[in-house]
């Protein structure tokens, strides 16, 4: 191998010395590289035997994605915005049943969308925010768009400490749905009942 090795080194340096290559004048250069040497064996690789991070939350039961019910009342400005903190729209959870908002949805933009920027009352209502009773109020700024109906939708994923407060939380509280946000025009007053 050591003698494979030399000759191509020769063979290389063959050509360099037509061409006016960078050995030294009057000397010869010799270079030489220990084989590397591998052990072949039969076993197969052993992997880390660091145990694995648990995972709790995906131990606990939920319902992903769940259209939570939304409760409050939007009030816009002269300008037509609104810094709106949404509410549960609901009753009191059972103790240990988390929610964490995935997703806040208008259905008609052209009545009403979300607004640039934050509002000074709190924090953002963006992914990943606690949702339902009991957790700190977040808001969105939301902006008229034109007149008639939207509904705001939440959705968020619902983590529960047993089966059977996740069936409770499924059947007893997530019935509601979103809020219904009208929007008037200039002038127009609200319908009322007829008398008849």
């Amino acid at each position: 191998m050591v003698l494979l090795v030399a000759l191509c080194l020769a063979g290389c340096s063959a050509g360099n010395d037509e061409a006016g290559g960078d050995e030294p004048a009057g000397g010869t250069t010799t270079t030489t590289t220990a084989p590397a040497e591998t052990e072949s064996t039969d076993e197969p690789s052993v992997e880390p035997t660091e145990p694995e991070k648990p995972q709790t939350e995906q131990n606990k039961p939920a319902i992903k994605n769940a259209k939570l019910p939304v409760g409050g009342q939007v009030e816009f400005d002269d300008e037509g915005k609104a810094c709106f903190a949404p509410a549960w729209g609901s009753g009191e959870l059972p103790s240990g049943v988390e929610i964490l908002a995935v997703k806040y949805e208008l259905t008609d933009t052209s009545v009403v969308k979300f607004g640039a920027g934050t509002c000074p009352e709190g924090p953002p209502c963006v992914e990943g925010t606690q949702f339902g009773s009991g957790a700190e109020s977040c808001y969105l700024q939301l902006e008229k768009a034109g007149t008639g109906q939207t509904v705001l939708n939440i959705y968020g994923d619902v983590t529960c400490t047993s089966e059977d407060d996740c069936a409770k939380v499924q059947n007893d509280y997530l019935q509601a749905g979103g809020l219904t946000i009208s929007v008037e025009g200039e002038g127009e007053e609200s319908p009322s009942p007829s008398d008849g």
